[in-house]
C-alpha cells in the first residue's frame, strides 16, 4: 500500500486545484469579476496587449524544505496568485487607479485560498508576504503569496496530515 502513495502522488497537482477552486470563487455566483484565470503557460504565452483583465494566474514557486530527516520530511509548497488588472485612464506611473480596481478583487483572492488545503498538500494555504505590486501600459499586476506544506515519510508516502516525531 505505501508504495501506492508514492506511486499515485502527483507532486503539481495543486495547480489545477487551485485553478479550479479560484475559477469557483471569481467566475460564479453573482460576485463573479474574473475574465480568465489559468496558470503560468497561460501568462507566459500572451503579449500585455492581449492580456485578458480582470485575471487571475496562478504560479507555481516551487517549494523549501523547512525540515526532513531520513525517514521524513516537510514540504513548504509556495504559491504566487497574480491578479492582473487595468485602468482606461491610466498613465503608466499612475497607481491609485489600478489599486482602486486590484484592490475589489483581492479580498475573493484571500477568502478562497487563505485556509484551504489543496490536492497533494497536508496542511491549509497560508497567506505568506508577496513581492512588490508592478505597473506598465496601464496594466497593474498584484501578487498574493500563499504556501502551504505536504509531510511524509519513506514507509507511507505523503500524509493527509501531519507526521508525529517518534
Amino acid at each position: 500500500m505505501p508504495l501506492d502513495a508514492w506511486r499515485n502522488w502527483n507532486f503539481c497537482e495543486a495547480e489545477l486545484d487551485i485553478v479550479a477552486r479560484l475559477k469557483a470563487a471569481t467566475q460564479e455566483g453573482p460576485d463573479r469579476w474574473a475574465r480568465f484565470v489559468g496558470t503560468r503557460d497561460d501568462m507566459e504565452s500572451v503579449t500585455e496587449e492581449k492580456q485578458v483583465v480582470p485575471g487571475v494566474y496562478v504560479l507555481y514557486r516551487w517549494f523549501a524544505v523547512p525540515e526532513a530527516s531520513e525517514k521524513r520530511g516537510l514540504i513548504r509548497h509556495r504559491w504566487l496568485i497574480l491578479v492582473a488588472v487595468s485602468a482606461v485612464s491610466t498613465r503608466q506611473r499612475e497607481a491609485s487607479p489600478l489599486n482602486q480596481v486590484a484592490g475589489r478583487y483581492i479580498p475573493s483572492i484571500l477568502h478562497a485560498l487563505h485556509g484551504y488545503t489543496p490536492l497533494g498538500s497536508t496542511e491549509p494555504m497560508i497567506v505568506a508576504t508577496p513581492p512588490e505590486r508592478w505597473s506598465g501600459n496601464g496594466f497593474g499586476y498584484y501578487p498574493l503569496a500563499f504556501t502551504s506544506n505536504t509531510h511524509f515519510s519513506i514507509k507511507q508516502g505523503p500524509s493527509n496530515a501531519p507526521l508525529r516525531n517518534r
